[in-house]
This record gives structure tokens, C-alpha cells and sequence, in this order.
């Protein structure tokens, strides 16, 4: 098969995109062309990485093998760490061990971490010891803390030695560390942080002056069981590029890159998102089938026993419904409007708790505000539905329907009630929810819309039928 692009910097576009499509094509024609696939992992290893996650990882690892390996390692840093490890799997323990050495240490350690037990130890056992000894004592950190996240690749020199002294240091350690002299961290004899020197200052300063005269004394730092999320608002809030990890001692350990932190934010939100609607915070496409079952159930049985609320709450007006069957069409109508009114308010909160624009002592000012807001845009809302259920209600009458059906303007009032009481709601729920969990020092999203949906159904309906009832 032929692939046409425009220049060469498109090929690698272009099979990414055939791989998406394709995949099988995208295999065989990368087979059958081992200088593009070179071209393209050499020049650009996150397109390889797109291309390899897009294939089935039997081709995905043979693709891998026929790269030199620091090529090979490039694309497999720039890879997800579960689909990297399944490519990996298919390897012998040798040549994965191979592969990962070429790789950065907190990225080879992402991709350990995510390998079965039985490969992770074959392939612990193959590594050098040297390497495999820094793998194993990052996997005894968790994965959202700044141990986590860490590369142990940082440049550390002591801090009685000249800024001449000091960049020929570096020298030595520029094969070793590459890429990672972003700065350069002063220790003591007893290796615990004193300073820092950003890179450029050190290559400016005069060779006699002393790296404690021309260090930052006071140094940004985070501990090993630092939460990922109080990582990435410091390297925001402080502009930087990378962040020192110290151990209980203030030794230096490692450090946090920025590209870290900006995984750590994503991750933050997507874990969000997923425990809002009761899934697993670590969950992904590529969890096993019975994990994501273990994680979701217990949250579904929540559902479930959240939905016979509700029907408990209808239950009680089972001779209103039967008296009037047209009610029960727009039940539904109230009860939807309310959950969107508090899903709104919910995304707004958590987002805010988040990124800590909301202080404990903020929380009563955010709450009113979004009453204010959703009795706003309730009496709206509320007023062009009940104008629109009216109209309905006197056009099915005017069709002929038969039984016993409330008016057009007991339709209005019903409505405009309902959806008034069911906005207010929604905000309150929407807005306190987070914040109590919060409180609770839970999770603000955990399930937050789970319970958010018991409370605007319930109150919906119920609030619908209790004004129908005493109406009519």
C-alpha cells in the first residue's frame, strides 16, 4: 500500500491516523518500511507512541524490538503506562528489561508499576541491579504522592564548591542525567537541601564565586508523601520546571518534572469525573473486567437503594396518578430540570475546590450564591415550562383526551411550583454536597452525583405530586 503526504514531517501524521483507522494496514506497511518507522521514532517518538497504542500490542511489540533501544526507550517515556505495559508484556523479560533501562526513571517505574505481578518481578530480575534497586523503592510510594511522580535523575553537588567547580561537574553528569539539569540542587555533607541554583544563573556566574553565594536559600520542596495535587499548585504558583522531593530528614531524594505535574492535574480531573458518577478513581479502559466491576458495584447497590427512594416517595400518590394519568407524562419534566440545575452547580463547586478557590471559610458565600443563581434561572425556567405545558395541556384536550385531567392553568401553577422548589433544591444539593464530603474529609466528588440524583428525584416528583395532590 501507498501513503501520500505532502513532506516528509507528515508521515508520521499520516500513519498515525491510518493506525487509528487501520490499524492492520498501518502494521504492514510500517513492517514493510522499517526506514519510515525508524524516521518517525527517531524524529518524533509521541507520534510513535500514538502509532504503537493505536495497534494490537503483538505488532506493537515487534515494532518496538526493530528500534535501536534508546529510540525504543524514547517512545515507550512517551507511551500511557498501562498500554505500554501491555506491549511490554509481550516481550521476554530480557529484552523488556533492555527497553526499560533506556527509559526516565519515574516513566519506567509508571510502566513497572502497571505490568501483572508475575511479569513485574521477571522483569525486576532482569534489570541491573543498580537500576532495579531505584525502581523498587519508587513503587513503595504511592502513585499520587511527590514520591510517586519523582525521578531520582536530579543534579546534586555540595555546596562548598565554586560555580567553576560546580559546571565542570556537571559535565560528568550530563551523560548520565541529560535532559534532567534543569536545576541544580546545593546539599549539605549530610545530602539534606540548602539551595538551589537554577542552570543558567551557574553558566552566567563567575568560576571563583562559591554556588552559597549565588543559590536560592529559599527553596520550594515538597516530601515524598506530599499529595500530587499540593505538588502540581506549587510548581504553578511558583512558575517552575521542576520541584525538589525531600525525604523526613530533608534529604534530597528526587524531583518532580512540570510534565508530572500537568499528568497529576489530569489525572486529578479525570478521577473527578469518574468518582462524580461512582466509578473507580484509578479506573481506565484498560482495568480488568473484574476490577471495574469490584470498583462500580458497591456504588450501583447505592444507586439502586437511592432509586427505591423515589419510588417510596411516588408510592404515596398512587391515587392522585390514578385520577389523573396525565401527570405522570410530565413527571419526568421536573425532575430532569432539577438534576441538570445541580449537576451545574456540583461541576461549578468541585472545579472550585480543585484548583482551591474555595477556602473552608468561603463556603457560605458560594452556597448563597448558588441559590441566588438557581432561583434566577428557576422562575425562568419555571416560566416558560409552565407556558409550554399549558399550550399542551389545551391542545390534548382540544384532540379529544379523555378522563379526568387537570386544566391548562392547574397544569401552569403545578408546574411552575414543582420546578421552582425542585431549582432551589437542586442548587442547594448541587453546591452543599462537595462541601460536606469535604467536611467529612472524604473525596468532594465521591459519588457526589449519586446522591445528588436521589435528592432532585425525590424532591421532583415529590414536590410535583404533593402540589397536584392539594391543587386538584
Amino acid at each position: 500500500m501507498k501513503i501520500r503526504f505532502r513532506r516528509p514531517a507528515h508521515l508520521g501524521t499520516a500513519i498515525r491516523e491510518l493506525a487509528r483507522r487501520k490499524p492492520v494496514e498501518a502494521e504492514e506497511y510500517l513492517d514493510s518500511h522499517q526506514d519510515a518507522w525508524e524516521q518517525i521514532a527517531g524524529g518524533d517518538p509521541h507520534e510513535a507512541a500514538d502509532i504503537l497504542e493505536a495497534l494490537d500490542e503483538e505488532g506493537a511489540a515487534d515494532l518496538l524490538k526493530d528500534l535501536d533501544l534508546v529510540d525504543a526507550g524514547d517512545v515507550l517515556d512517551q507511551m500511557q503506562p498501562k498500554a505500554a505495559a501491555d506491549v511490554i508484556e509481550e516481550l521476554d523479560p530480557d529484552d523488556a528489561a533492555a527497553l526499560i533501562s533506556e527509559m526516565e526513571t519515574d516513566q519506567a517505574v509508571d510502566l513497572i508499576g502497571a505490568l501483572d505481578p508475575d511479569e513485574r518481578e521477571a522483569v525486576l530480575d532482569a534489570l541491573d541491579p543498580a537500576t532495579a534497586a531505584d525502581v523498587q523503592t519508587l513503587l513503595h510510594f504511592a502513585p499520587d504522592t511527590a514520591g510517586g511522580m519523582m525521578t531520582t535523575d536530579v543534579a546534586s553537588l555540595p555546596a562548598g564548591l565554586t560555580s567553576g567547580e560546580a559546571i565542570e561537574a556537571l559535565r560528568r553528569l550530563h551523560d548520565e542525567l541529560g535532559a534532567n539539569l534543569r536545576y541544580v540542587y546545593v546539599v549539605d555533607e549530610e545530602h539534606r537541601l540548602t539551595g538551589v541554583v537554577p542552570f543558567r544563573e551557574l553558566v552566567f556566574a563567575r568560576p571563583h564565586i562559591g554556588l552559597e553565594d549565588i543559590m536560592d536559600h529559599n527553596v520550594a520542596m515538597v516530601r515524598t508523601d506530599t499529595d500530587r495535587e499540593e505538588v502540581a499548585e506549587l510548581i504553578q504558583k511558583y512558575t517552575l520546571i521542576a520541584l525538589p522531593v525531600v525525604d523526613d530528614e530533608g534529604r534530597l531524594v528526587g524531583m518532580v518534572k512540570v510534565a508530572e505535574a500537568i499528568e497529576a492535574i489530569q489525572a486529578e480531573a479525570g478521577e473527578d469525573i469518574a468518582l462524580m458518577f461512582g466509578a473507580g478513581e484509578q479506573e481506565s479502559v484498560f482495568t480488568p473486567v473484574r476490577e471495574s466491576v469490584r470498583r462500580r458495584l458497591p456504588w450501583n447497590l447505592v444507586n439502586l437503594a437511592a432509586g427505591f427512594i423515589t419510588v417510596f416517595v411516588v408510592a404515596q400518590f398512587q391515587d392522585t396518578l390514578a385520577r389523573y394519568a396525565l401527570l405522570a407524562a410530565f413527571m419526568p419534566l421536573v425532575a430532569g430540570l432539577s438534576g441538570n440545575s445541580g449537576a451545574q452547580a456540583i461541576a461549578v463547586t468541585i472545579r472550585s475546590l480543585a484548583v482551591n478557590e474555595l477556602p473552608p471559610g468561603r463556603e457560605a458565600r458560594a452556597v448563597r450564591r448558588e441559590l441566588i443563581v438557581g432561583v434566577v434561572r428557576g422562575a425562568v425556567i419555571a416560566s416558560v415550562g409552565a407556558a409550554l405545558v399549558a399550550f399542551t395541556v389545551a391542545v390534548f384536550a382540544s384532540d379529544g383526551g379523555t378522563g379526568a385531567n387537570p386544566s391548562p392553568q392547574e397544569m401552569a401553577v403545578i408546574i411552575w411550583v414543582s420546578m421552582m422548589i425542585g431549582a432551589v433544591t437542586a442548587a442547594l444539593a448541587g453546591a452543599s454536597i462537595p462541601l460536606l464530603l469535604r467536611r467529612l474529609n472524604q473525596d468532594p466528588a465521591m459519588a457526589s452525583n449519586i446522591f445528588l440524583t436521589m435528592i432532585t428525584d425525590a424532591v421532583g416528583f415529590g414536590s410535583f405530586l404533593l402540589i397536584a395532590t392539594w391543587l386538584l
